[in-house]
């Protein structure tokens, strides 16, 4: 992942991205234009999804190229990386990116219990 990402998407850019990630390959205008109105059930102009896709390669979340004479999308970033990305941005901004500050919340500051001990076993092996 190189450059600046911003790990943060309205709702209407995740259902975006999420379109792109499903389908895994290089949408046209058109393309993402039909799934958002037929498909997603969206009522949007050019423009409202202009705007969004603009915001979204502004993110480093989409990259643009130049297919002949028309423009295609993809995502910049696969799921695992933008949640990874968003997992980070989460734990900086609200633990100082502490760990054990993450856990202390999650927990209530109380005991966790062997099930949810053991998953975090499996994560550090």
């Amino acid at each position: 992942m190189g450059g600046r990402i911003v790990f943060e998407t309205s709702g209407s850019e995740h259902l975006i991205m999420e379109f792109l990630w499903k389908e895994g390959t290089e949408k046209s205008f058109v393309e993402i234009m039909e799934f958002l109105n037929n498909e997603a059930g969206k009522d949007w102009k050019k423009q409202t999804v202009n705007t969004f896709l603009k915001r979204l390669i502004d993110k480093g979340l989409i990259a643009i190229q130049q297919k002949g004479r028309n423009r295609v999308y993809c995502a910049a970033l696969t799921v695992d990386e933008y949640e990874q990305g968003c997992a980070k941005k989460l734990l900086d901004d609200h633990y100082n990116g502490s760990i054990n500050a993450f856990l202390s919340a999650l927990t209530g500051g109380g005991k966790i219990d062997k099930q949810f001990a053991d998953e975090l076993r499996k994560l550090v092996d």
